[in-house]
């Protein structure tokens, strides 16, 4: 029932069978009528078995597309119809799911179609394998183009045949998909090169070549190329007829192929060049020269001219090669010339021997390019070798083809027949046997030892004159009576021939050439001249060697050409190579696709049966069928059958036995004529085989849904019981948080009452007190007064004696209690000996003798040892290293001059200034020096020195109190100057205002203190006026203010400020700030090398000077009713006006208030005043209008103002007059800042921004009219730049501002959000703008750190976060991520005999004393495992590899040396690019692997949890590490990254320590960095120092005008976020869409994509500059953006910059409206013109310089002569010389009277008249066509892609999106396809842009689907 069903499946329409094995009654003539019958219907595929047979249609059948490929795809073999696609899907399955490598081989005579076969093999694989690169496709494909050109040749019958032979191996990864190809090939026929058979043609890549030199002048010229007519070797016998536009259509394939390919244009040309030279060789015909030698005739010579152009050869070379042979005997060379016949025949040797090797090399070129490396697991081999070949005269070539054909059958029938027949008579199998061909006798013949066809031929070829007749009568002599064997046809050709009866028929070979052609004489000459040729192809191919078999997987163990003692023949290279081949396809499953001829006519619609019949009895069809059909195909072991079947059955439980297989085969009762049992197997037939698999794959389906369906209910039923959980636990957290809120306000309100009621009782009780004790202080004064007796200044004495006493008990306390914890480790035998000790002395070791402590030390001076003395000395030691004792010795000593002695002063105290835990150090060291110091000079010095200290910075909380008892005892002993010091010193410790100092003291300072006095300062005022008043050390800038008001009588100081006027600028000295400090910077830029002269003021350096003017001005513009304000207000008022012209005062307002000010300082005018009065015409009048008219002029004008507006006032109704006047003006109280714009608008960039009490505002220098302002409360942020000298200003979205210009400037001003300006007072602004509205405060101070306390933390918030720790630690216990420390007892229990008692009592009080516990011990995990550490670790905390380990271990010392820690725990000090390259190495050893990132990250955690001292400088350094890893990549284990945030955020709630901070900056780049793309390159050195400092990273962004910003970004943002934050600085609409980040690596651009992460490019940037920094050159700068950048501060070797600028011009995306993005764009436009990216004509490029001078220039003038400068602006530089000024100039005129708005609208509209004005452009090159040009330009925009040629309007082809059906970019090249699935057409284009152009593409496309 099977096979009849399978037989109707099988059957056609016509009564046809697909499976020729299903026919029960089979003979030849069935099968043949069977094809026959298919053939007529186009049916021209059949099965035998698994043999496909196809017979060639010699048409075009349309049975291959993408339809038929769907679907065959997946479909069982026998399915469907027979198809080539079917068993390449078999082959396919195979591999999938058995795990073996596949083999095709594909057989037939020549003609039959095998190559074509092979095509369509490739096609469905490369099809099927959708997922694989479309380059990998096809390089496989196109590699079967290049081998069919240079490979294939027509013959009499084929048009298309393989001349050589070739195995094809497609290579598979482990997920199916193609990884690479391999192809060997075998024996190209050389012969045909030089010598073709009537109808015959040579290869075809000749034909294509010349054809293309007919059609293209460019290549014809290139390659010296004639009609085909002219050369010989195209027409050897007769001549051929050339189809030039078919042969030129091929010629573009191939060069397309060779792109695909990726072999450069440069070896393409030399390529062709060896084909011109081939063809040329056989033009040349010699001159025989008395039949000794030869030479070249006169067209010779040219011939050798042009072979010399062609192969880069001297023509002296080329004769030697073509005339002379040479001979080497014994190391001497012989030159002979060679005769005429010798010559043609080493010409012909010549020209086998370049295109032998130049296939060679082609061959090997396409493996390096499709080589799938080794990451392939299987592979599909594909034979598709010569047919059979039988012509009218066969030679070496023929016999080696039929030679391999011969091998092939045997290994056939071995596999078909023998092997299947053997394998049945083992198992005892009952069958029919099946004669087949055995060609065991003709294989011996050729190539079985020790004598053979094959061993003769090479005896003869190393015979030194072996000869064609003398090898063939050694064969005729040997093999005369193998029956095998043939003389010839006739006796008349025994001479030259010899036969041999093949499995396919009887072949006469003809003898000539056997031996030259298998001895394969090399050119050795020609390729040493080639190897030294100025091509470096051809020096390539001259050193190439040909390969024999090594590029088979896998390799076998051959030997190759050249390499044995003797040299190998041609033959015995080609025999192991077949062999080769054999032992490859032997370990493969095998596929057989038997090719058949229909005719010899090559005509479709022809079937020639008894043609077909003789192909079909040496192929053998009809004895498979036979063994198909009668035979058992599949063969199982017993176990594998049961393994395999036993799942059909329902009891499943028995062994492996023969009852067991006939209990299955029973079950799904299948006929006993379909299957046998033999002794280890069991043979089934088709038929059998087919319902066992369908019924095991029938329940397998069934069981695999039942298994699906289970596990689908247990992960939703998991899922489910998860979520359930998670809600469970959040709504329990939810309602216990809400309790806690409810329970802690209560509590709060409780406390806030009761703390209320409280304070009320506590007031009571305090007045009653009070009371109590200012009527007992009453009744003890009036004691007093009435008692008062001289005891009680002895009185006061005790009591201070008595203080002093009670300091000294606190001290000793003190000391009894270091005393106590530093004896603890003091050895036992130690205390033991004391205690043996008299009382007294016991006494002494725990008291401390404080005056000895501090007394002074000489060398001279014995002081008793003390063991605590000594510890604590050692502890200040090592607490000091760097405070320089030496240096405080010389001091003392005075063994300094007075320079270096004040340089010792300032160094000293400048240490203490700058590390706080130095401060107590020296303020003991100078105590201790002044203790019982003999020599008063010395003491005087160390009181000098503490007096200074004291006024720079206090003593510690802990040394203060023995520090103010020490001063009240010294003031006691002390007399004369030193007492002076000491008061000093004792009335500056006790204020309570002072800070520390910024900078230490000033020679000024020094010599001040030295007479006890201060430093006389004197502050200048705006009237010339001046003030000296005495400034005190510790008097800030309001100090100085206030006295300064109480020596004016001034009321009051609101507003009032004191200015520091230097020669760079004058800037607001704070109210906090020191006047000493700012001497002290003066006198430090003196000192400096750029330091101005000092002038002879000594309380001032060169022309520093404090100036005291009022800063701060007050809404309402009232006057003051202080007549010293108003007398000042005045004089800073006129101080504005005259000097500074800072209001927009007219002549006729300058004139009123000059006479008021005349009446101020020359009262009433006389009736005639003296001229010599106004002589001054600057003290009176702005410059800008006293330089209106002359000095004489002014004068009596002056004298008139005079009288006319100050006579009859008095001086104080005169000032006020004035400032009534000046208040008018809106810009009176607003202080002015001279900024630069850096932003687009149609203002000036360099504008004024003033500062007022209202707000902040845009002033214009020239006239001084406000541009814009806005208020505090608009302003939304402000960012100081904390590298670059820059200012941002963001206002609020809501803001209503206060537009003053025309309607356009106010559009644009209302749509701006965002202004950037640039100025060095970034700093005097913000301070400016902080004291007007302190609510800005926060941006201005701290524009990254958020020091905002949202909440206040609370105890149970700290313990659930620190239990949130817990948890976190525990859950990396259980999970074994942390691996368990090593037990220490051990330790302990090995060296206890070891260790004396004294080290045994320090561990034990080192281990009472250690961290906490807290209770946290878990599993044998102490506190102390996850705490810092400053000793080296022995171990890493999670489980890793040894190697691992050690890296880690490695790591973690990295971690120590970078917090400042060495191996020993020891403090280092280390550079910041030290401190940067340890980070580098640590991130990049860890950002590899993730385990090791793990591990890196719990040592972090572990060295930042509990150290110490929260705010210690190893602390924050491993928190800077941390930060920096947070913000790089985070750990890869979802736990480890739990345990990390609740590690921040438990440290986060510290709002006090630095580390606090350090926190909550790490949290922010964790949650930066989460979900972010994965860095590729380790951070750089600029944002590690960002980072390590909490610092937003920032870079420059360039822009199309050549302008630059500098924006701040964090170190996670991507390239969409920088673009936001751009777009909001610059002022563009939030809705402006198609803008790019660019990065700019020399003259290329790329756009990075939006997840792109800056920082990483940064860091690419900085490893590419490293690497190439020490093979930097100089050279010429590359070609800018704009003519702007090259003045930027941008350096010739950093060619790295961002770039912003428009990326996808779509009509949605361009909004002309908007200011900002029309002056881009318009930027952008002529960056393009100026790149050549907009095809311009003369006449375009005339008006463009003409709008574009409007612009520039204005109004035309006859004062321009040259437009050169503004054609450079906007035209290409090829344009700018040859541009026609006169042209320009006539332009321009006419555009007299157009805006620059106009103007510029004009130019954009000009550009706009080209249909692609929005496309990008690119420089691409072809070589698929020789009708385009070979440079073009791809224009990519929102309606397809267009080809254009290069520099032109004029566009080749366009293709829209839709059109296009796939785009695959490589390193250098693109490849697009185009068209319908069923018509397709491929370009290749040449670009070093093609991933940027595949990007741009891509873009575009999805907005069009989004459409």
């Amino acid at each position: 029932m099977n096979i009849g069903k399978k037989e109707k499946m099988a059957t056609t329409s016509n009564n046809s069978v697909a499976d020729m094995t299903t026919i029960s009654e089979i003979d030849e003539d069935g099968i043949n009528y069977n094809l026959r019958l298919r053939y007529s219907n186009d049916i021209i595929y059949t099965y035998s078995g698994t043999i496909l047979i196809a017979v060639n249609p010699y048409k075009c059948i349309n049975i291959f597309n993408k339809d038929y490929v769907q679907q065959y795809h997946m479909a069982k073999m026998g399915s469907l119809d027979p198809h080539v696609f079917a068993l390449a899907e078999a082959a396919y399955r195979s591999i999938v799911e058995e795990k073996i490598n596949q083999s095709c081989l594909i057989s037939g005579e020549s003609g039959a179609g095998k190559t074509e076969s092979t095509k369509f093999v490739l096609q469905y694989l490369c099809a099927i394998t959708s997922n694989v690169s479309s380059w990998i496709q096809q390089q496989i494909l196109e590699a079967n183009t290049i081998l069919e050109a240079f490979g294939n040749a027509k013959t009499i019958r084929n048009d298309n045949s393989s001349r050589f032979g070739k195995f094809m191996q497609v290579c598979f990864n482990e997920k199916h998909t193609i990884e690479g190809c391999v192809i060997q090939d075998y024996l190209l026929e050389q012969s045909r090169i030089t010598f073709q058979g009537p109808g015959e043609r040579n290869y075809h890549v000749m034909y294509q070549l010349v054809a293309q030199g007919q059609t293209n002048k460019e290549m014809r010229e290139n390659f010296c190329l004639r009609p085909p007519e002219f050369y010989r070797y195209l027409n050897t016998i007769e001549d051929i007829s050339v189809d030039i536009n078919l042969e030129s259509r091929k010629f573009n394939e191939l060069t397309m192929a060779l792109t695909v390919l990726q072999i450069p244009q440069s070896d393409i040309d030399c390529i062709f060049k060896v084909l011109s030279s081939i063809l040329w060789l056989g033009n040349i015909e010699f001159m025989d020269i008395d039949g000794e030698r030869c030479e070249f005739s006169k067209t010779d010579e040219e011939i050798i001219v042009i072979l010399s152009k062609m192969m880069g050869l001297s023509t002296n070379e080329l004769q030697m090669v073509l005339l002379l042979r040479q001979i080497n005997v014994r190391g001497n060379i012989t030159e002979i010339p060679l005769k005429l016949h010798e010559a043609r025949e080493n010409r012909h040797a010549m020209a086998r021997a370049l295109y032998s090797k130049t296939f060679t090399w082609l061959v090997n070129k396409i493996n390096i390019c499709t080589s799938p490396g080794k990451d392939f697991n299987q592979f599909l081999g594909v034979l598709d070798i010569f047919g059979f070949e039988n012509f009218t005269r066969n030679s070496f070539e023929q016999l080696c083809i039929n030679y391999t054909n011969e091998k092939l059958h045997k290994f056939f029938n071995h596999y078909v027949f023998a092997l299947e027949l053997s394998i049945y008579k083992q198992e005892d199998i009952n069958y029919t046997h099946v004669e087949f061909t055995d060609n065991s006798l003709c294989l011996e013949l050729i190539e079985k030892p020790p004598r053979c066809i094959f061993k003769l031929l090479t005896e003869q070829c190393h015979m030194p004159k072996g000869s064609d007749s003398a090898y063939l009568n050694n064969l005729h002599a040997e093999f005369e009576y193998n029956p095998m064997y043939i003389k010839g046809l006739d006796r008349r050709h025994w001479e030259t021939e010899f036969g041999i009866r093949h499995y396919a028929g009887k072949v006469i070979y003809s003898v000539e050439g056997f031996v030259d052609k298998n001895r394969d004489m090399q050119q050795d000459v020609l390729f040493d001249y080639m190897s030294r040729s100025e091509h470096t192809f051809l020096c390539d191919l001259a050193k190439s060697q040909d390969q024999s078999c090594s590029n088979l997987i896998p390799n076998v163990s051959t030997n190759q050409r050249g390499t044995s003692k003797s040299k190998s023949t041609v033959s015995d290279q080609f025999r192991q190579q077949l062999q080769s081949l054999i032992d490859v396809l032997q370990n493969t499953k095998l596929w057989y696709i038997r090719c058949i001829k229909p005719n010899s006519l090559k005509q479709a619609n022809i079937y020639n049966e008894s043609l077909v019949l003789d192909q079909l009895r040496y192929l053998g069809i009809l004895d498979i069928i036979r063994i198909r059909r009668e035979g058992f195909p599949i063969h199982l072991t017993f176990s594998e059958f049961i393994s395999k079947y036993k799942c059909v059955i329902r009891n499943k439980t028995f062994s492996n036995s023969l009852n067991d297989i006939l209990l299955v085969l029973k079950e799904l009762k299948v006929p006993e004529t379909e299957w046998q049992i033999g002794k280890t197997k069991i043979f089934l037939r088709s038929s059998a085989i087919e319902p066992l698999e369908d019924e095991r794959k029938r329940i397998r389906c069934a069981n695999s849904i039942i298994i699906q369906k289970n596990w689908r209910r247990y992960l939703n039923n998991k899922y489910y019981m998860h979520v359930k959980k998670s809600i469970l636990i959040i709504q329990h957290a939810y309602r216990g948080w809400k309790l806690r809120i409810k329970f802690l306000r209560i509590r709060r309100s409780v406390i806030i009452i009761q703390s209320r009621l409280r304070g009320v009782f506590a007031r009571e009780v305090a007045t009653a007190l009070r009371e109590m004790r200012r009527v007992d202080e009453e009744m003890k004064k009036r004691e007093r007064i009435t008692f008062e007796t001289p005891t009680n200044d002895y009185k006061a004495i005790e009591d201070c004696e008595r203080l002093v006493q009670t300091e000294m008990k606190v001290l000793t306390n003190m000391a009894e209690h270091m005393n106590n914890s530093i004896g603890k480790s003091i050895d036992k035998n130690t205390v033991s000996e004391n205690n043996s000790t008299e009382d007294g002395s016991a006494q002494n070791i725990d008291t401390v003798d404080l005056d000895n402590l501090f007394a002074f030390l000489t060398d001279g001076t014995t002081v008793p040892t003390n063991s605590v003395i000594e510890e604590i000395n050692d502890t200040m030691s090592s607490l000091v290293q760097d405070l320089d004792g030496e240096e405080l010795s010389k001091y003392m000593r005075g063994e300094q001059n007075a320079e270096r002695e004040l340089q010792s002063i300032q160094y000293i105290i400048g240490l203490g200034i700058e590390r706080e835990e130095l401060r107590d150090e020296i303020f003991v060291q100078c105590m201790r020096q002044t203790t019982n110091n003999p020599n008063l000079e010395w003491t005087d010095r160390l009181w000098l020195l503490m007096c200074l200290t004291i006024v720079a910075f206090q003593p510690s909380k802990l040394l203060f109190r023995y520090y103010f008892s020490f001063l009240k005892e010294k003031l006691e002993v002390l007399d004369g100057k030193l007492r002076q010091y000491a008061q000093w010193c004792f009335d500056n410790c006790k204020c309570t205002k002072v800070s520390t100092r910024l900078q230490p003291p000033s020679s000024v300072e020094v010599a001040a203190m030295r007479r006890l006095g201060t430093i006389v300062c004197r502050f200048f005022f705006l009237d010339s006026r001046t003030k000296a008043i005495d400034v005190h050390p510790t008097d800030t800038a309001i100090d100085a203010v206030q006295k300064l008001a109480d020596k004016l009588n001034l009321a009051s100081i609101e507003g009032w400020a004191i200015f520091q006027s230097r020669p760079d600028g004058e800037e607001h000295i704070k109210s906090f700030e020191y006047l000493y400090d700012i001497i002290s910077e003066w006198e430090s830029k003196q000192n400096s090398p750029n330091s101005y002269k000092r002038l002879s003021n000594a309380s001032t350096y060169g022309e520093n000077r404090f100036v005291f003017k009022k800063r701060l001005f007050k809404p309402t513009r009232e006057l003051s009713q202080d007549p010293v304000e108003v007398g000042m207000l005045y004089a800073q008022a006129v101080y504005s006006i005259v000097k500074c012209d800072e209001f927009p005062v007219s002549e006729k307002v300058a004139l009123q208030l000059a006479g008021l000010q005349a009446q101020v300082a020359l009262g009433d005018p006389s009736n005639q005043p003296k001229p010599e009065y106004y002589c001054d015409i600057n003290s009176f009048l702005p410059n800008r209008i006293s330089k209106t008219r002359e000095q004489q002029f002014w004068i009596p004008i002056l004298a008139q103002a005079h009288r006319q507006y100050g006579s009859s006032r008095n001086e104080l109704t005169a000032k006020v007059l004035y400032l009534s006047c000046v208040m008018q003006y809106p810009l009176y109280g607003t202080t002015m800042f001279n900024v630069i714009y850096k932003g687009y608008w149609s203002f000036v960039n360099n504008i004024i921004l003033g500062i007022n009490c209202e707000g902040v505002l845009f002033i214009q220098p020239e006239d001084k009219v406000i541009i814009y302002q806005f208020k505090y409360t608009d302003i939304e942020s402000i960012l100081i730049d904390p590298s670059d000298s820059f200012l941002t200003i963001s206002l609020n979205r809501t803001t209503n501002q206060s537009p003053r210009l025309t309607k356009d400037d106010s559009i644009f001003l209302d749509l701006q959000k965002c202004f950037v300006f640039e100025t060095v007072q970034k700093h005097e602004i913000g301070a400016l703008i902080i004291s007007y509205y302190p609510s800005l405060s926060n941006w201005i101070l701290s524009n990254f750190d958020c020091t905002k306390k949202g909440k206040g933390i609370t105890n149970e918030d700290r313990t659930r976060l620190y239990q949130n720790v817990i948890i976190c630690r525990r859950q990396l216990i259980d999970l074994n991520i942390v691996r368990k420390p090593h037990e220490s007892g051990g330790f302990l229990r090995n060296t206890l005999r070891r260790l004396s008692k004294h080290r045994i009592e320090k561990l034990r009080a080192e281990q009472r004393t250690s961290p906490q516990d807290h209770g946290e011990t878990y599993k044998g995990f102490s506190h102390s495992f996850w705490a810092f550490s400053k000793q080296q670790l022995t171990f890493c905390l999670s489980s890793l590899t040894d190697q691992d380990e050690t890296t880690m271990v490695q790591i973690f010392d990295s971690i120590l040396q970078f917090s400042g820690l060495g191996i020993s725990g020891d403090t280092i000090k280390r550079a910041e690019d030290e401190h940067t390259r340890i980070v580098q190495s640590i991130m990049d050893k860890c950002m590899r692997k993730d385990s090791l990132l793990n591990e890196l990250y719990l040592q972090l955690i572990k060295q930042t949890t509990d150290h110490p001292d929260a705010n210690s400088r190893v602390n924050l350094r491993n928190w800077a590490l941390l930060s920096v890893a947070c913000s790089v990549i985070l750990p890869s284990t979802k736990v480890i990254r739990k345990y990390l945030m609740a590690h921040l955020k438990r440290c986060s709630s510290d709002f006090i320590s630095e580390e606090g901070k350090y926190a909550r900056f790490a949290e922010k780049c964790f949650l930066r960095t989460q979900g972010t793309r994965r860095r590729q390159w380790t951070p750089s050195c600029e944002e590690i120092l960002c980072t390590t400092n909490r610092r937003p990273c920032y870079s420059k962004v360039f822009f199309m005008d050549g302008q630059y910003y500098s924006f701040e970004f964090h170190p996670s943002s991507t390239a969409g976020d920088v673009i936001q934050i751009i777009k909001k600085t610059i002022g563009l609409q939030e809705n402006s869409l198609g803008y790019a980040l660019y990065e700019m690596l020399g003259n290329t651009e790329r756009s990075l994509s939006n997840e792109e992460k800056v920082c990483d490019v940064m860091a690419k940037w900085e490893r590419y500059r490293s690497v190439s920094k020490k093979d930097y050159h100089p050279s010429p700068h590359h070609q800018n953006i704009s003519r702007y950048m090259i003045n930027s501060s941008m350096q010739p070797q950093q060619h790295q910059a961002f770039l912003f600028k428009k990326h996808l011009f779509c009509d949605a995306y361009i909004n002309l409206d908007d200011a900002i993005e029309k002056e881009l764009l318009y930027h952008q436009i002529l960056h393009s013109l100026r790149s050549e990216r907009y095809p311009i004509t003369e006449m375009e490029a005339i008006m463009l310089t003409a709008l574009q001078a409007q612009l520039e220039l204005g109004d035309y003038s006859d004062n321009v002569n040259d437009y050169g400068s503004v054609a450079s602006h906007c035209l290409p530089p090829r344009f700018v010389p040859n541009i026609p000024h006169g042209a320009v100039a006539m332009h321009h005129q006419s555009l007299k009277g157009m805006l620059p708005v106009e103007a510029k609208k004009a130019f954009l509209n000009l550009i706009q008249s080209w249909p692609l004005h929005r496309a990008t452009i690119f420089d691409v090159m072809q070589s698929f066509t020789s009708n385009w040009p070979r440079m073009l330009w791809l224009a990519v925009d929102q309606n397809g892609i267009h080809l254009l040629e290069h520099r032109s309007r004029n566009i080749l082809c366009s293709h829209e999106y839709e059109s296009l059906i796939s785009f695959s970019p490589n390193m250098n090249s693109l490849m697009i396809f185009t068209g319908t699935e069923k018509k397709q057409s491929k370009v290749i284009l040449s670009t070093s842009q093609a991933f940027q152009i595949a990007t741009l593409i891509n873009e575009y496309s999805e907005i069009v689907k989004r459409r």
